[in-house]
């Protein structure tokens, strides 16, 4: 029976001799390929610092280290993979679970808005607003909200690496820091770009990238023209090896074509799926033209149809996804913060499935796939 993944990663033979010309160097990790990733990042991005780092969750808590968020009330997004809030939690902040679009699950800017209104802790603040499916969070309107409240913003990106957005008529990249103090990103094989694992930091902030480097190498910095070195804080073994690193710069020059091919393979999705049977049955996300459609996300009415879908195409070798369900349901969130529900992240999660979209899935597996759908709206 025909098997296809929800998602997989793109690799050539480019990427190979990449991968073995390290191993065949005298550099295997702490060597030349970190910086070199690091300033082909630098260059896509146009932002002033990146910091590679072991993995995407390793970004997280170093981006937030380097803000120092430890004491901070922090509002996020319950529609996310946990290690977003899971590290806030790490370091010691206090999270506020923000509610979502039903649609895009990206951070609702009006309900962030009322949350930081009706806060009464004196405490610092900050925000984390996740780039979701691919789609850039509302940075802009975001970051007005942060200047008044006196609050750091966090982007994370992991989905996001080639999205863009809009704002007053001037195109801007996810994870550039144009309205954010940080941002981070993933490099799992899944993600736009894939190193195996690996993630990065990115700001324009002098201060939060010093930091950020010394605490991924131990806390340690060397002393000039010495083999000493200085503990400085105490930090992590976050680094990055040079195998990791040379797929990383072999992928990025590729990027543009990934990300394209996710935008094709969108846009055909959501011609067909506005037809019937499926638009009976179904809703989708409104297009986006800058998401990098990490995700493709389509909507059921309920849970009982998108779980019946989700089994059905599972049957038929489509594999799918539920990215996600509400962090505050994990038992230990519901623990910590008590019992909740959010309207829009309840009705995200109640339909929301992710079917198979990646640069190489062929027109022939796109039929298949939403051949298979239109029989499974025939039996719901």
């Amino acid at each position: 029976m025909k098997r296809i993944s929800y998602s997989k990663q793109t690799i050539d033979d480019s990427d190979v001799r990449s991968v073995v010309e390290v191993l065949r160097s005298d550099f295997i990790t702490q060597g030349p390929q970190i910086k070199a990733f690091e300033e082909a990042l630098k260059r896509y991005l146009c932002v002033k610092h990146v910091c590679v780092v072991s993995n995407g969750t390793a970004a997280l808590h170093l981006a937030y280290l380097g803000l120092h968020l430890e004491d901070c009330i922090v509002f996020t997004t319950p529609i996310t993979f946990a290690a977003t809030s899971n590290m806030l939690h790490l370091i010691g902040a206090e999270i506020r679970f923000v509610d979502v679009d039903p649609l895009t699950g990206n951070m609702d800017v009006d309900v962030l808005e009322k949350a930081l209104k009706a806060e009464t802790s004196t405490k610092p603040k900050a925000i984390v607003p996740v780039s979701l499916q691919g789609i850039p969070a509302n940075l802009p309107d975001i970051w007005t909200l942060a200047q008044r409240y006196q609050a750091k913003v966090v982007e994370d990106a992991a989905h996001s690496l080639g999205g863009t957005y809009v704002h007053e008529g001037q195109t801007y990249k996810s994870a550039s820091c144009q309205h954010t103090d940080v941002a981070t990103l993933s490099f799992h094989p899944l993600k736009t770009i894939c190193c195996g694992e690996g993630g990065a930091v990115t700001t324009n902030d002098d201060t939060v990238a010093e930091r950020v480097l010394c605490l991924r190498n131990h806390g340690l910095v060397r002393v000039d023209n010495s083999y000493l070195r200085e503990q400085r804080a105490w930090g992590y073994n976050y680094r990055m090896t040079d195998l990791q690193a040379a797929l990383g710069v072999s992928q990025l020059k590729r990027i543009d074509f990934f990300v394209s091919r996710r935008q094709q393979i969108a846009k055909r999705y959501a011609e067909v799926l506005s037809q019937e049977p499926y638009c009976d049955f179904i809703e989708i996300t409104p297009l986006h033209e800058g998401s990098a459609y990490h995700l493709f996300v389509i909507h059921f009415k309920n849970i009982q149809a998108r779980d019946f879908a989700y089994q059905y195409l599972n049957d038929k070798g489509i594999e799918t996804n539920v990215h996600y369900m509400p962090l505050y349901k994990y038992q230990l969130y519901r623990d910590m913060l008590g019992a909740m529900q959010l309207p829009g992240a309840e009705a995200y999660y109640q339909g929301c499935l992710s079917i198979p979209i990646y640069p190489n899935l062929t027109q022939d597996d796109q039929d298949y796939v939403l051949n298979v759908l239109a029989q499974c709206c025939q039996e719901l």
